[in-house]
């Protein structure tokens, strides 16, 4: 379901407000596609924001890949774009050999918190060597480790937050052509960049209610905190620490802790900043609902010159795809389907599994259609997606399929 952006004052109760005019992590807020009930709501939407997102029921808005000769990043090393790394793998081989090492990256997240808990040293060294099959897949062929990240369970939305936020660095890293010295990086510091939560009693972290304004100070120190326990680990690098400080900072000095402008965000913050915002808004947390992708991108490029360098959120969209891997969608002919892979260069016609008939009657199995060769359907209409949707539609839950 599209989004539509209108002034705060103009919000009406029965609204469903999907994402604030900044990121809603950098607000009291703790909802995110939230039904406006009562007209304190819209008070407190009033004081917190210019302009909202609101949910309409209309036709997918298509996210364009932005216009030749979108500026420069701001900030950047000198290595963008020296590497130019190819699909060596198909989808369903890499598939099966992610799947020998994920759950051992996926662990990563867990033994960094243990460690963190009972305040022995965290090896960055190892952290990185876990990192390495990650990486080496997502080089090889992104798809098979989003996909991963989409449809296992975890067990809490800290742990899939982290390695969610992991693997998009990673696949924005390759899609800008760093170096695979740097994508490691890039990798380890956003697994590591809410670290400091560890240090925030879980009652606030959990909190479904507004936060007060010591609660939400507190919850911005995770900052200083996990450049704290990171200042201690061994070879912690410039790169990793500088993730974690400024993560939170925007273009337009509306972040925090420091509330630095423009070039004053390190490059790998500013992609920090980007994949922390969309890990947010796109995984469901206890307390809120996800939106989808595709929501998440009009954000992200809307928000672009003001709170995201503009060239690094048209590459995001651009390594993501206009359907990103893991992406609930409903096709023209009324069918329902999850991505499972891109087709490069044919950033609209995605594969395709298959959960739901055109009268969303479940398939006895899963097929699978290939959009970039299969334009029409049984009975010749033409088949392209029409809209994504979110989690819980139709009755389908992403992580609760057995596929």
């Amino acid at each position: 379901m599209p989004v539509k952006k209108i002034p705060s004052a103009e919000v009406e109760i029965g609204m469903v407000v999907s994402s604030l005019d900044r990121p809603w992590r950098e607000t009291p807020f703790l909802l995110q596609g939230f039904q406006v009930k009562t007209q304190r709501d819209v008070d407190h939407l009033v004081e917190q924001s210019q302009y909202v997102w609101i949910l309409v029921a209309d036709e997918e808005i298509e996210i364009s890949s932005g216009p030749a000769g979108v500026s420069p990043i701001s900030v950047s090393p000198s290595s963008v774009g020296k590497v130019r790394y190819e699909h060596t793998a198909l989808a369903g081989p890499e598939l099966e050999e992610a799947r020998r090492s994920y759950k051992e990256v996926a662990g990563l997240v867990k033994d960094v918190e243990t460690l963190v808990a009972a305040d022995k040293e965290l090896r960055l060294d190892q952290v990185r060597k876990s990192l390495d099959t990650m990486v080496d897949s997502v080089l090889r062929n992104p798809d098979a480790y989003i996909w991963l990240t989409r449809i296992q369970q975890f067990d809490s939305y800290t742990y899939r937050h982290a390695l969610s936020a992991s693997v998009w660095a990673t696949t924005l890293g390759r899609e800008l052509g760093l170096s695979r010295r740097e994508i490691v990086a890039l990798g380890t510091g956003t697994l590591l960049m809410d670290i400091g939560n560890t240090a925030l009693p879980r009652e606030i972290l959990r909190k479904k209610g507004r936060l007060s304004d010591e609660e939400w100070t507190l919850v911005k120190s995770h900052v200083d905190q996990g450049v704290r326990i990171l200042s201690k680990a061994s070879s912690a690098t410039v790169d990793v620490i500088d993730i974690v400080r400024t993560h939170h900072e925007r273009l337009d000095g509306s972040g925090y802790p420091a509330g630095l402008r423009g070039k004053q965000i390190p490059f790998f913050g500013q992609i920090a900043g980007i994949v922390d915002f969309y890990a947010a808004v796109t995984i469901p947390r206890p307390y809120a609902p996800a939106i989808a992708p595709s929501a998440a991108m009009q954000i992200l490029h809307k928000q672009r010159h003001r709170y995201f360098d503009e060239a690094l959120v048209q590459a995001f969209i651009q390594a993501l795809s206009t359907y990103p891997t893991g992406s609930l969608v409903e096709l023209s002919n009324g069918a329902v389907g999850i991505v499972l892979s891109q087709n490069p260069g044919f950033r609209l016609h995605p594969n395709l599994v298959l959960l739901l008939d055109p009268d969303k009657k479940p398939y006895g199995s899963y097929p699978i259609v290939h959009l970039a060769t299969e334009v029409e359907d049984r009975r010749g209409a033409p088949l392209h997606i029409q809209r994504t949707l979110i989690d819980g539609t139709y009755g389908l839950q992403v992580e609760n399929l057995s596929l």
